[in-house]
């Protein structure tokens, strides 16, 4: 049979351009679907991974798309318990989510062939209908989002509430990174990121309770700290589903990516390496003319590692701040080398 494409990817987030990336390296015929005006929009949370699942999945590690470096974190409650780690080089990295994505889409693996302002409408067999036209293609890649009606998998019984804003202060002169888990937050965090030499990233979220809305939470929080108080640059807002990574991630000629399949994590940034991890080997999968290797892939490796920390996360968030402070008297007592273990997976 003929195809128009090798594969059509629908979505041009992480997930969708790394599975581009892959394809573009094999010499294959693909295109990338998505109905955004730009690459990198609308603009989201900046994203920590640390170094060595940067190094092991093959992440870009271009300056131009590095927000901040992390040698020093801290994780605290606002019952006065905390613990801090200081390293004597870089344990993780800080990207700025729309120049990283543009890079994606620009420099990673060349320029990918990509089609913005491009909606479809449904995917039926190797068939996708855009309001335009019928494009067929071998493989289809939905790396549509979470958010997205197309092909959506992942149930919405629960959600996180995130907010963020950049907030123009220096540097600061300690930590990369800090956590706060307060009872103001329940079943998630605060957070204070750098974000270049003189922008910081201030931010919550959360499970929803009461009606309160995210920027309100936020603004009660950072009245206590002084030093967060910062002209408003910018700011994001987002939902986001919480589940299990799913078990099944192909159907047929279609691979399922990214954020559709992957468990977003409480207090770690792993829809970031997760997303960029499923659509490369999706991409590469696609390449060899063999979706299974993705479901090998994505059973062996993937999902297990996702599962690994979505339960850590969710025991640790059961009982609030309480189980995060008996966490970390336990964390106190720990060697460096496991502290970094345990908290370097980011």
């Amino acid at each position: 049979m003929s195809y128009d494409y090798d594969a059509i990817i629908i979505g041009a987030g992480t997930s969708g351009m790394a599975a581009g990336a892959e394809l573009q390296k094999a010499g294959k015929n693909y295109v990338i679907l998505d109905k955004k005006s730009d690459i990198g929009l609308p603009v989201r949370s900046t994203g920590a991974v640390s170094l060595e699942w940067v190094n092991r999945i093959g992440m870009p590690t271009d300056k131009s798309i590095i927000a901040s470096e992390i040698h020093a974190m801290s994780f605290r409650t606002d019952t006065g318990k905390s613990i801090s780690m200081s390293f004597d080089k870089t344990v993780g990295l800080v990207y700025n989510f729309t120049d990283y994505e543009r890079y994606l889409a620009e420099k990673f693996s060349g320029k990918l062939n990509i089609r913005m302002k491009t909606r479809v409408n449904s995917v039926k067999d190797d068939v996708v209908i855009t309001d335009n036209e019928k494009l067929s293609a071998k493989f289809i890649i939905m790396a549509a989002g979470p958010q997205s009606n197309m092909g959506m998998i992942l149930p919405r019984d629960k959600v996180l509430v995130a907010y963020e804003e950049i907030r123009k202060l220096p540097k600061r002169g300690d930590y990369e990174m800090i956590l706060w888990f307060s009872d103001k937050a329940p079943g998630g965090y605060f957070w204070d990121f750098a974000d270049g030499e003189n922008r910081r990233k201030i931010g919550v979220c959360y499970y929803p309770y009461n009606g309160r809305a995210p920027k309100d939470v936020l603004a009660e929080f950072t009245t206590e700290f002084p030093e967060l108080e910062g002209e408003l640059l910018e700011t994001m807002a987002h939902q986001i589903p919480l589940t299990e990574p799913v078990q099944k991630v192909i159907d047929g000629n279609t691979m399922y990516v990214g954020d559709m399949v992957n468990a977003v994590l409480n207090t770690t940034a792993g829809g970031l390496q997760g997303a960029f991890w499923s659509g490369r080997m999706a991409g590469i999968a696609a390449a060899a003319n063999n979706p299974l290797l993705y479901q090998q892939k994505w059973d062996s490796d993937i999902r297990p590692w996702l599962m690994k920390h979505h339960l850590l996360h969710k025991k640790l968030h059961k009982n609030g701040v309480r189980s995060v402070g008996r966490y970390m008297s336990l964390a106190k007592i720990m060697p460096k080398s496991i502290k970094k273990k345990v908290f370097g997976g980011l």
